[in-house]
């Protein structure tokens, strides 16, 4: 079952945005429409209040005033809250967290710790292109989703741990050992098939490459920064074989000296300039419209290469249309120059 409120999308749910009664909810920002609830911010809120045991986040920015108090809320109730954070993007906010007595550890290296992901009671996990930020849910058009799947919670809290128990960030070795039983990178959830890759870790690009080439319809895209000559390269030629190829880029960065939008527009893709007034956040492709990649990771090599990022890889096709949905708007009200 698929139930729609504003922009939360519950799969088995209880109640439209109860984030204790769905498998999958997924979360769109509206940039200026005030009145537009539950936002990931709403999302991400309730799903703090719903912990009772832990919430082990790793998020590249958190400077959202009602996010650090939704944490400092769960700390005081007796949650185990720790966080992993972006050197780069320290600010007051993380401060009063500290002072609060919640963990954070933040990355040193030369990458970023570009993640954008919590887990909550080993069971839920969040995750998405939204920073816990007022510009995220403001200003900026991101989505978000939480699942609720112990199995894909055992892999993103193994990803968790490296980071801030082991010191382990980018692609520098030493990563966590597996213990136990091998952890299942696929899990069914809400009838949904989900795999969650890591970078550097797992070569995402490649694996989004191999996607691509699996292409037998239609690629829809939404990209924040896009730079990646081999994704490119894969989508062009499957557009020389008659797959339709089309996709929105954020405005500020499509100009630019390594952007592959003049690539795409000299090839006749239908390649579009986000006219937004905040950033076109999203890092979205679509395949075929079953198929959703969603996650932190632009399509840039220092995604692949340097940076701590997440993916999704989502089979369904009730998920795949609300991401076509959002696909349209930012598509229609775009422009090519």
């Amino acid at each position: 079952m698929i139930r729609t409120c504003c922009i939360v999308i519950a799969l088995a749910a209880t109640a439209a945005g109860d984030v204790r009664g769905g498998d999958i909810a997924l979360y769109f920002s509206r940039p200026g429409a005030t009145n537009y609830h539950p936002s990931p911010e709403d999302g991400l809120a309730a799903l703090i209040d719903s912990a009772r045991e832990s919430f082990h986040g790793a998020f590249y920015e958190i400077s959202s005033p009602r996010i650090a108090g939704h944490l400092m809320a769960a700390k005081r109730r007796g949650v185990h809250v720790r966080l992993v954070l972006e050197r780069d993007t320290r600010g007051p906010v993380i401060e009063e967290l500290e002072r609060a007595g919640i963990s954070v550890v933040s990355d040193d290296g030369p990458g970023l710790m570009h993640n954008k992901f919590a887990v909550v009671d080993g069971v839920t996990v969040w995750t998405g292109s939204y920073n816990a930020t007022p510009n995220g849910a403001g200003a900026n058009d991101n989505n978000a989703l939480l699942l609720r799947s112990p199995e894909l919670a055992a892999l993103y809290l193994r990803e968790f741990r490296e980071m801030f128990e082991d010191g382990v960030f980018g692609n520098r070795r030493g990563g966590r050992p597996f213990s136990g039983p091998v952890l299942r990178r696929r899990a069914s959830v809400g009838g949904a098939a989900i795999r969650a890759y890591f970078a550097p870790e797992d070569r995402v690009e490649r694996v989004i490459a191999r996607l691509l080439r699996g292409a037998r319809s239609d690629v829809r895209f939404l990209a924040f920064t896009f730079t990646s000559n081999r994704l490119a390269d894969e989508m062009l030629a499957l557009r020389r074989r008659g797959v339709t190829v089309s996709g929105v880029f954020e405005r500020g960065g499509a100009l630019t000296e390594f952007s592959e939008y003049m690539k795409f527009r000299v090839e006749g893709v239908d390649a579009r300039l986000d006219s937004s007034p905040g950033l076109m956040h999203h890092k979205v492709i679509i395949i075929d419209g079953r198929i959703v990649i969603t996650g932190s990771f632009n399509f840039t090599r220092g995604a692949d290469m340097s940076n701590d990022e997440n993916i999704l890889v989502i089979e369904s096709g009730e998920v795949a249309r609300e991401y076509l949905r959002e696909f349209a708007r930012l598509h229609g009200a775009a422009s090519v120059r």
